[in-house]
């Protein structure tokens, strides 16, 4: 397993750093550790890198991580895949012996969460080419693998959310306090059963999915600190499948009352509907922003608007499901459920129940 002492031994071994750019001080490592063991190498006068190895030799950590380095490499590899190279860090290697994958560290980028809180809103420009982003690979890059000898590479698997109702907390190893009663709550109501049921069995392949769309998985590289021409990239591919589209779409737009739920202010026994105003992010200052993701998506897609409208409508019903997970994964650690879970739980099965009411009242479009 490698440590902040010992990658540099491993990285002059690939030969990604040679040993005299280390005596020459040209060499920094900062442990970013997180669901990986994640390394930011450091260089002022020779690329930098990202370094990621599972946390532990398991089988399903090990493959979520050959399968961002299978995206990687194709998006190197295949000009039919020129796009996704684009929008993606540079490869630079993958070890499968020791499960280690580099990438480029891009400079002076920052996560689309950092950006928005460090401007207290996202620029219209800038979300309209998230929108591009995201409708780029969803309508060049999916048809191409799967047609393709690479489609193997794909589990093409539903969400697991879409199945949580079915779940027995056995299934979680751990489970925290605060997700075992996530857990039995959406059991308890029968609305978010026949929902996920009912997503189930709408879902259809037709293109390459992120899998895992949020806010930290977006990076923002802005150009003289203008938003006009900022650089976008969209990392940790773990999870990428070939699937049903509108669940990275309904993600994105799920994203945005993620974190407005986040930065509303409830840490006492406050009504929530009362510390609307007191949000931290306020969700009608996000609308115009939502809406020009959404135009740059739809324009991306070739969509007119007669096929935009019933794609927005699942994707506003997937991105309600998706926020359940979200419950879930601020949950891991808590012994029990949290305000900020309960409202996020509470407008998931809103959406769910009223999905043409909340495009206008809750997204603004």
């Amino acid at each position: 397993m490698l440590t902040p002492d010992t990658i540099v031994h491993y990285l002059i071994e690939r030969g990604y750093v040679s040993f005299e750019s280390v005596v020459d001080g040209d060499f920094l490592v900062v442990d970013y550790r997180r669901r990986n063991r994640n390394f930011k190498v450091i260089r002022r006068q020779h690329p930098s890198y990202f370094v990621k190895q599972v946390q532990n030799m398991e089988a399903e950590p090990i493959a979520t991580l050959q399968r961002e380095a299978n995206c990687y490499w194709l998006a190197q590899t295949q000009p039919a895949l020129a796009s996704l190279a684009r929008m993606t860090p540079k490869f630079v290697g993958y070890d499968p012996a020791r499960h280690v994958l580099a990438v480029e560290l891009l400079d002076g980028a920052e996560t689309l969460s950092d950006y928005y809180r460090r401007l207290g809103g996202l620029p219209q420009e800038v979300a309209a080419g998230l929108g591009r982003l995201l409708g780029s690979y969803h309508r060049e890059l999916g048809r191409w693998i799967m047609d393709s000898p690479h489609r193997s590479l794909f589990p093409q698997a539903i969400p697991w959310i879409l199945s949580i109702h079915q779940m027995q907390p056995e299934y979680f190893r751990p489970l925290s306090g605060g997700n075992a009663r996530l857990l039995e709550v959406v059991k308890s109501y029968p609305e978010f059963q026949q929902a996920f049921d009912a997503l189930r069995g709408e879902w259809q392949i037709d293109g390459l999915l992120h899998g895992d769309i949020k806010w930290e998985n977006f990076l923002v590289q802005a150009k003289n600190g203008k938003p006009e021409g900022a650089a976008l990239k969209l990392i940790d591919w773990e999870m990428a499948d070939l699937g049903d589209t509108c669940w990275d779409a309904g993600a994105f737009l799920q994203s945005f009352l993620v974190f407005w739920i986040l930065s509303l202010p409830l840490a006492g026994p406050a009504d929530p509907a009362k510390l609307i105003h007191w949000a931290e992010h306020p969700l009608d200052k996000m609308q115009p922003a939502i809406r020009s993701f959404w135009t740059g998506y739809s324009d991306a897609m070739s969509l007119d608007a007669g096929s935009s409208k019933p794609l927005l409508m699942r994707s506003v019903r997937f991105g309600a499901a998706r926020m359940v997970q979200s419950a879930f994964e601020c949950l891991y650690f808590a012994p029990e459920m949290t305000q900020h879970a309960i409202c996020l739980l509470q407008l998931s099965h809103n959406i769910l129940q009223d999905p043409a009411g909340a495009l206008e009242n809750v997204f603004g479009l």
